[in-house]
């Protein structure tokens, strides 16, 4: 079954932006720049947590599409949300109020699918850029395409559903849904969905690359690894040529040069496709690349397009040149990378809570020590270096308490809390007032001691965060980030 892309790729004239599951990579001068992302969007089941990037803008879009993946991965632990931020660190987030597969960014709109309980290609939408209204885009009746004839239908196990896929081309956005075989394309500017095909479904072991043309839809099918078939579909679901491929020239990535030109990245060469009158391979110029499996390509301008390998630590990026009536010339760059600021970390949409006073780790654990019918406080400063928390939990608890060493009150910026629950060895207060982003408050922690003992005892303030970061958006009090401190006790 095809795979989802491990990167993702776009480009700003010069400027090469890669997508991976835990990063994103901007290239500009042949020198990257990595910013790595943190939190509830890092590593989501394989797939990329930056699905969409609008370079002339700044804007990007990170998160895990709702690919319906319950049967084969078991429940979300959390809702798949998408957010919307613009470069830079202290500009603002914006969730998507949508569940969407997936999304790209085609000029000034975006385009969003989702998935029935298959999962299946079930509904295509498109939005501006705000993403505050989204519209729906019809999808026409499938047009059963002529079959491939290189492989078999029967041969092969058929794969499981693996959800929908959708990538921008210089002629269109294409939704692919290999599972059930169904093939969309959305012209430039386009207020619908302008064809659907209808393929066998994708056999395991299949590896399908579909990129627009301006007449129709070019489609490669590598299974194994090793053969490939290539078409060149048209609107009508009709082929004129089919061109086979194994061993060497299996194709393992697809880009439209220009408006009559296809480049094919194969295991061991590059070769151009014309595409009119007749289908023709011209230019098969040999190439080494180390363990190819699949590329990322994305179309810079004409003639310029931009190669990176599929995998998770690729090595480097390649320019492939295309001259009118030259062989492709393969331009590779091993484009050092410098580490930048995170791009998202949790701080991003959820409350963050932080010690005002810095204190090295070592400093964590502070000593207090309390008379018997005495009482003694201990103090610190936090802020809330994230969004908005709805309100906070405090936790106390450790041996002192269980044994009955101490009794533990609490104040919030002065003012004394009442505990909500004491059980398990610790006492809880709720403090049901909002914090704001950047605002700061004071914990007192104040014991009375009861009878000699020693122990330590855990202070954990954890923020409620949004309701609309919940999976149920009706609960409140549920978090996401915990901030600690512990005392070394001693009741004499």
């Amino acid at each position: 079954m095809t795979t989802r892309p491990l990167r993702r790729l776009w480009a700003s004239g010069d400027k090469l932006w890669v997508g991976g599951l835990s990063s994103l990579t901007v290239y500009e001068n042949h020198q990257g720049l990595r910013r790595w992302v943190e939190g509830e969007v890092e590593l989501n089941r394989m797939t990329n947590c930056v699905l969409a990037v609008d370079p002339e803008r700044g804007r990007i879009w990170v998160g895990r599409g709702a690919q319906r993946e319950a049967d084969k991965f078991g429940p979300e632990s959390q809702s798949a949300h998408i957010f919307c931020l613009q470069e830079g660190w202290d500009t603002p987030v914006t969730p998507l109020d949508i569940e969407l597969a997936d999304l790209v960014c085609d000029g000034d709109r975006l385009i969003g699918c989702q998935v029935d309980g298959r999962p299946g290609l079930s509904r295509i939408l498109w939005s501006d850029l705000s993403a505050s209204q989204w519209q729906t885009m019809p999808l026409p009746e499938p047009v059963v395409a002529d079959p491939i004839g290189f492989f078999f239908p029967e041969e092969g196990r058929q794969g499981e559903p693996s959800g929908v896929l959708l990538s921008r081309h210089p002629h269109g956005v294409v939704a692919v849904d290999a599972g059930s075989g169904l093939i969309a394309v959305i012209r430039p500017g386009s207020p619908k969905v302008d064809f659907v095909l209808k393929l066998p479904p994708a056999r395991l072991e299949e590896q399908w690359f579909v990129v627009p043309t301006p007449t129709g839809v070019l489609v490669a099918i590598t299974r194994n690894g090793m053969d490939s078939a290539l078409v060149h579909y048209s609107e009508d679901g009709r082929f004129s040529d089919e061109f086979n491929m194994e061993e060497s020239s299996s194709i393992r990535g697809l880009a439209m040069v220009d408006e009559n030109w296809a480049l094919l990245i194969m295991k061991e060469f590059l070769t151009l496709l014309r595409l009119s009158p007749e289908p023709e391979l011209v230019h098969m110029v040999p190439v080494s690349f180390e363990a190819p499996f699949r590329f990322g390509t994305v179309t810079a301008r004409p003639g310029r397009v931009w190669i990176v390998q599929d995998s998770v630590e690729h090595r480097g990026i390649a320019e492939v040149r295309c001259e009118e009536g030259a062989p492709p010339e393969l331009w590779m760059f091993e484009a050092p990378e410098t580490q930048g600021a995170p791009l998202w970390t949790y701080a991003r949409s959820r409350p963050l809570l932080v010690w005002e006073d810095e204190e090295p780790r070592s400093l964590e654990r502070a000593g207090l020590s309390v008379s018997v019918g005495a009482a003694a406080s201990w103090r610190r400063r936090f802020r809330n270096e994230g969004t908005q928390a709805m309100g906070m939990d405090i936790q106390v608890g450790g041996r002192p308490y269980k044994v009955g060493s101490v009794r533990i009150t609490v104040r919030l910026d002065g003012q004394e809390l009442v505990p909500v629950s004491t059980e398990g060895g610790e006492v809880r207060f709720e403090h049901r007032s909002g914090i704001a982003p950047g605002a700061s408050g004071e914990v007192e922690i104040t014991l009375h001691g009861q009878q000699a003992g020693t122990g330590l005892l855990a202070v954990t303030l954890s923020p409620w965060s949004p309701s609309r970061y919940l999976l149920d958006p009706t609960r409140q009090g549920e978090t996401h980030s915990r901030l600690s401190s512990f005392l070394d006790t001693t009741v004499e």
